[in-house]
């Protein structure tokens, strides 16, 4: 009886374990779509990655709440100037319906000709859907570059 309980005890640890590693998978995946739409002038398809009541908060702006007015941002940005975008996961940890990120983006654009270069790093609360889907529910990034 005493070995049941410890292998029942050793397939359940195992199984909290895949199952963070299968959410990281599922993290960098959405992560991996969302550059896709960036760098691909697609500011729909970005807030088609966020909750209907996601909450973003860029650096140096007020909050932008929703996902209309998250794809309004994020289509003005767009339109500034063309731009790559690219996100690396650090940690994903995972509690119940969310899981928080942390990682770092490095971000080019060229805007009236002029190229220009930001990095630093965001953290990303994402929100398990009715369907099992994951969603983005809050997203605050900082910049590693110094105020002029």
């Amino acid at each position: 009886m005493k070995n049941l309980i410890s292998l029942i005890f050793i397939i359940l640890l195992q199984a909290c374990d895949s199952s963070t590693i299968d959410l990281k998978a599922i993290v960098i995946a959405n992560n991996e779509k969302w550059v896709n739409h960036y760098n691909s002038g697609n500011a729909q398809g970005i807030a088609d990655l966020h909750t209907a009541d996601a909450v973003v908060i860029p650096p140096h702006a007020n909050f932008v709440v929703g996902r209309e007015a998250i794809q309004k941002m994020y289509k003005d940005e767009i339109q500034m100037g063309k731009g790559t975008l690219d996100l690396k996961t650090l940690e994903v940890l995972h509690q119940g319906n969310y899981a928080y990120e942390t990682g770092l983006y490095d971000i080019q654009m060229t805007v009236d000709q002029e190229l220009i270069q930001d990095n630093g790093k965001y953290i990303v609360v994402w929100e398990r859907q009715n369907d099992g889907q994951w969603l983005c529910k809050k997203d605050i990034w900082n910049t590693n570059l110094k105020q002029p």
